[in-house]
């Protein structure tokens, strides 16, 4: 029986600033059901106050403590130190609560997020720090991402840019790793078997999913689509069009 479900919110939960249909009334289930929906996202540059409230917009009920982002993990699995950041505000607020010193010069890490206002003039400080003994860290490894307009960059495409200019290969924090999986395990307080993980993605959702031992449900509102299965690391325990097929599957009267 599923009693916690882990949604991926770009492509999943919500097209940039719309709502993916039967969103909201699939979580209403959920929570009259006694079944907690964490929200994890691999993008880190919107707080988790700044979702939830884009959340509570459609009606679902959320805070931000019903959010996981990869820049909080990121500041919760490395030891505090000094940080240059290719990022937005949120991952530099998250970064300094938990006691890390933004800086440009003698870093202990240099941290890849999502960032609009990317440069080459970033991509070469990174470089040249990572070439000095920083340690190259990525929040997630996103090449793209789904909005209502079409798919653009994501954070991977910054991370390849920097792993290609520096020659080596970053930490990844967030999805399709596990670490930011067990987090949300630890906020649900549900076992593995017991969660059911859903994204869009079949190169993060899934794979991070799997590796933290839960169920996985690839919904096809995003990235992934059905003939991308054929060529997927993992396979989803199930495949579904949208949130009312995803109900039928974890609805306790179907159990």
């Amino acid at each position: 029986m599923i009693r916690g479900v882990i949604l991926d919110l770009d492509g999943t939960v919500y097209l940039g600033q719309a709502e993916v249909p039967g969103a909201s009334a699939f979580v209403a289930r959920c929570h009259a059901a006694g079944i907690r929906c964490l929200f994890v996202t691999n993008r880190a540059n919107r707080t988790p106050a700044e979702v939830a409230e884009q959340l509570r917009g459609y009606g679902m009920p959320c805070g931000p403590a019903d959010v996981l982002t990869s820049a909080q993990a990121t500041a919760r699995v490395l030891p505090p130190g000094r940080a240059f950041c290719i990022g937005e505000a949120a991952l530099l607020q998250a970064l300094t609560e938990a006691g890390f010193t933004i800086c440009e010069e003698r870093p202990d890490y240099v941290i890849v997020g999502l960032d609009r206002n990317f440069t080459y003039e970033k991509l070469a400080r990174a470089c040249s720090l990572i070439g000095a003994g920083a340690r190259f860290v990525a929040t997630n490894p996103d090449r793209a991402l789904k909005l209502a307009t079409g798919v653009m960059p994501g954070t991977g495409a910054i991370v390849a840019a920097v792993e290609a200019g520096s020659g080596q290969a970053p930490l990844v924090i967030g999805k399709p790793g596990r670490l930011i999986m067990d987090m949300a395990l630890a906020m649900l307080g549900t076992r593995p078997e017991e969660t059911l993980a859903v994204g869009d993605n079949l190169v993060t959702d899934i794979p991070a999913g799997a590796t933290a031992g839960m169920p996985t449900a690839l919904i096809l509102t995003g990235v992934s689509r059905r003939e991308d299965l054929a060529a997927a690391s993992v396979a989803p325990t199930w495949v579904v069009e949208g949130f009312e097929e995803l109900w039928q599957i974890i609805s306790p009267t179907s159990n």
